[in-house]
């Protein structure tokens, strides 16, 4: 026995239900291609504008970078001018702790000497007050006027 054939009517009809079918498959897929091109578009846009921020980030950080190489440049230089102020500071803190000695012992020495010419005044006022003086003033006038030296 032969299987029976179905009849053309039921299979034209079968056939035509799996084209509607298929069409409306497909009007279905291009809606969602459609729609994932949308997003797909979006999706694009948002990487472009990440990556531009990405780009701008990786400038900021490599000028983040430069500048602390500079600043640290800066820091090393200013560590060692005060390294070298440190230095000189020393050096005068021994020169003028060595003057003001120096200026203490001229101090000391001035007024050794001022308490000398003081007691000289004292001595020269006393000399001048005296009888003797006073009585030989004539000699002195005279030796003078003779050109002699000036006392």
């Amino acid at each position: 026995m032969k299987p029976d054939h179905p009849d053309p009517a039921e299979t034209f009809q079968r056939v035509r239900q799996q084209l509607i079918l298929a069409q409306v498959r497909i009007m279905e897929l291009e809606d969602v291609r459609d729609e994932t091109a949308a997003r797909l578009g979006e999706t694009e846009s948002l990487l472009r504008a990440a990556q531009a921020l990405a780009d701008q980030k990786l400038d900021e950080a490599a000028h983040a970078e430069q500048t602390r190489a500079d600043l640290q440049a800066q820091f090393a230089h200013l560590q060692h001018v005060q390294h070298v102020t440190h230095e000189a500071l020393g050096i005068a803190s021994k020169q003028l702790e060595e003057a003001r000695q120096v200026l203490e012992l001229q101090l000391r020495e001035t007024a050794t000497r001022q308490q000398r010419i003081e007691q000289l005044d004292a001595e020269i006022r006393s000399l001048r007050s005296s009888r003797s003086w006073r009585w030989t003033a004539w000699l002195r006038a005279l030796e003078r006027a003779l050109g002699g030296r000036k006392p």
